[in-house]
């Protein structure tokens, strides 16, 4: 099974009934990981709860299950101390009461000894600020009550290991020590970065801070074997042993793990007010674009990294605030879908957002070139490829709601490249090239891929200045966006041996050819340029794409339909998720006839291929799915029975808590 982020639809929506504190609400929504970290694809930290583990009893790992993050937590109560994240050795587990999922927090409550717990990790989504949305840190933060009334003696401690920047728990590491006006923080970095990695950021610096305001603050590094030890020693109080000696080790070394650790003494109470942690993991540049180093756009308003996690920590209660109120929205707008889709929802969101970087050139006096924001995205889990077309597709319902902008910075890139001498296809490439953070350009041969990206591009750009008002793209860009409509008119119709993007995934067995929904992404992608040529005011182009598209879609119907059904293949009898009608009802072109909508639900509401985890995606295997084509096929659905079928699989086997890893786009039903 391939297990990549899922970029998941939002675009059923107008995307929650109201929120509720889910502390002790009975969880009926069991993932097989929860995220804790999430937002950048190298910063990507989640809790395995697969087969009803107790997040209490494993330690968080890296997204793809393979690495180990090593994050610790413990309070201390009357001199007793439990465990509220990483494996309890030393100390005692919390006892587990409930996991809550929204779309910005995951939400632990635990019961450690008289005192009960919530456990929050916060990954900011700041729509439309891109200087917070691209600072590349969460939170973690707890709070908790007494549950006999009673005060106790209360110390809490966490830390963090070197494991968060490499691979190999061999690698040469350094760390220091820095305070700011808001922050006191760590910092450890491996001591031969290397920008050549697969998923674990080798060129990393990893950060752990805590507000300076915090009373009876103890900061300070040292082996894993020394400071857990002195911290769960029996007996009331905060005696750790002092800053390590040396400022350098390895990852792992013979006297154990070097960790950043921040604790402090609340003294005696029966209630904690908010205590927040912040973990980050900065890359600097994020990579080179037409052989120009591209930054994290917050370096814009940041001057350093210190600056940045002061802001951090001092906007913690706004942020946190900012974050419940987006849940509030995204969760009224899912569950007026239905439950099991806000539950989706709250599990992908942070997936979504969290699969690309948002980064500023700079002049050559060494400022911003704030005219220059370019996003990037990473395949995360597969082929490492930049931007590819079909992902920035998948996310596109989700960018819409969230910030429509971030569609057209993703976009910039793409359409820079193909418009310069370095790239001479007549039809849209499929990325920026590989493997992230290289971004060579793909001038490859990728034909089979012509009329799939060629529709793609089309569509994004459109919906990009529809959903956020800006035309600009279109104006810079009209020439190549023609040459594409032309391709399509040429080619979509009948693709031939062309694929989908689909076909990238062997699984799914989609490199036969004459694929319907393939040929209907063209379609809809030559109404969009008349649209686009509308806008252009370019009259004559506009009613040209318009006939095209008009009279290719009478033919497809023709072709396509049989018996009121639809069919996945020209000339037989497969059936399979025509997804991309989603784009023509998001962008309300109305090229796809009311009456095909109906065959298609039809078609899917009476499918005797439905399996446990929902309908395959199409009759050519009957094994394997998508979530994001399958929730896309739902948004479409006319009636409300094919719709809820369809998410209804996606949630089963996103809360069958058999299987290891986060939320997948391909999985087998």
């Amino acid at each position: 099974m391939f297990c990549r982020h899922t970029l998941i639809s939002l675009g059923i929506l107008q995307l929650s009934s109201n929120w509720i504190a889910p502390a002790l609400a009975q969880q009926t929504f069991f993932p097989s990981a929860v995220p804790l970290a999430v937002r950048t694809p190298t910063f990507n930290c989640w809790l395995d709860t697969r087969n009803e583990t107790s997040p209490m009893e494993t330690w968080p790992r890296f997204w793809n299950d393979q690495h180990i993050l090593g994050w610790t937590g413990y309070i201390k109560v009357d001199g007793m101390t439990y465990h509220w994240l990483g494996q309890p050795i030393p100390g005692n587990g919390s006892i587990w009461l409930a996991t809550a999922v929204t779309p910005t927090r995951t939400i632990l409550t635990v019961q450690a000894g008289p005192m009960r717990l919530n456990v929050t990790f916060l990954s900011p989504i700041e729509p439309g600020d891109w200087a917070r949305q691209s600072f590349p840190f969460s939170y973690v933060y707890l709070d908790g009550e007494t549950t006999d009334g009673k005060p106790h003696s209360i110390q809490l401690y966490s830390d963090i290991s070197g494991e968060w920047v490499t691979n190999d728990t061999g690698t040469g590491i350094q760390w220091s020590k820095s305070q700011t006006g808001n922050a006191v923080f760590h910092q450890v970095e491996s001591t031969t970065p290397t920008s050549t990695f697969k998923d674990i950021a080798e060129d990393a610096t990893v950060y752990y801070a805590i507000s300076s305001a915090q009373p009876n603050l103890v900061s300070v590094v040292g082996t894993d074997r020394a400071l857990r030890p002195a911290f769960t020693a029996a007996g009331a109080g905060l005696k750790l042993p002092p800053d390590s000696a040396v400022n350098v080790g390895t990852v792992s070394g013979s006297d154990g793990y070097p960790v950043l650790a921040h604790a402090l003494n609340l003294g005696t109470t029966d209630t904690i007010t908010t205590v927040a942690w912040a973990v980050g993991v900065v890359r600097d540049p994020i990579l080179k674009f037409a052989g120009v180093p591209r930054r994290a756009y917050y370096f814009s308003q940041h001057g350093t990294v210190g600056d940045a996690i002061d802001a951090f920590m001092a906007d913690f209660p706004a942020a946190r605030e900012r974050a419940i109120a987006l849940d509030q929205k995204i969760l009224q707008d899912a569950a007026a879908v239905s439950p099991e889709y806000a539950d989706l929802v709250s599990l992908a969101t942070r997936q979504a957002m969290a699969g690309m970087e948002i980064t500023l050139s700079t002049l050559p006096d060494g400022s911003f070139n704030m005219s220059d924001v370019k996003a990037f995205m990473k395949d995360v889990g597969n082929s490492q490829r930049v931007n590819p077309t079909e992902a920035i597709y998948a996310a596109l319902p989700a960018s819409m709601y969230l910030d429509a902008n971030i569609t057209g910075a993703l976009l910039e890139p793409l359409l820079e490249y193909q418009s310069s001498s370095s790239y001479g296809n007549s039809y849209a490439a499929p990325d920026l090239g590989t493997p992230f953070p290289s971004v060579p350009g793909n001038p490859d041969n990728n034909t089979v891929y012509g009329v799939e990206n060629s529709g793609s591009m089309l569509i994004l750009v459109l919906a990009h200045a529809k959903s956020s008002g800006d035309g600009s793209l279109i104006g810079k860009y009209y020439d190549l966006l023609k040459q594409w409509g032309d391709y399509l008119t040429s080619n979509a119709l009948i693709p031939g041996q062309q694929n989908p993007a689909d076909a990238r995934d062997t699984g799914l067995a989609q490199n036969h050819g004459n694929i319907t929904n393939l040929a209907l992404k063209g379609l809809i992608a030559i109404q969009a340029m008349a649209e686009i040529s509308q806008i252009m005011g370019q009259t004559a182009d506009a009613q040209k794409y318009q006939t095209s598209a008009k009279t290719r879609m009478e033919s497809w119907v023709h072709l396509t339909s049989a018996s009121g059904q639809l069919h996945w293949t020209y000339g037989d009898s497969t059936f399979g998720l025509m997804y991309n009608f989603l784009a023509d009802k998001l962008l309300k072109l109305n090229v796809v006839p009311a009456s095909i909508y109906t065959a298609e639900s039809t078609t899917l509401s009476n499918n005797p291929a439905q399996q446990d985890f929902g309908i395959a995606l199409s009759s050519d295997n009957s094994l394997n799915t998508r979530s994001d084509w399958t929730l896309f096929s739902a948004a479409a659905a006319t009636d409300k029975q094919t719709r809820d079928l369809l998410i209804s699989g996606v949630h089963k086997y996103a809360s069958s808590n058999l299987t290891s890893g986060t939320f997948p786009t391909l999985y087998n039903v």
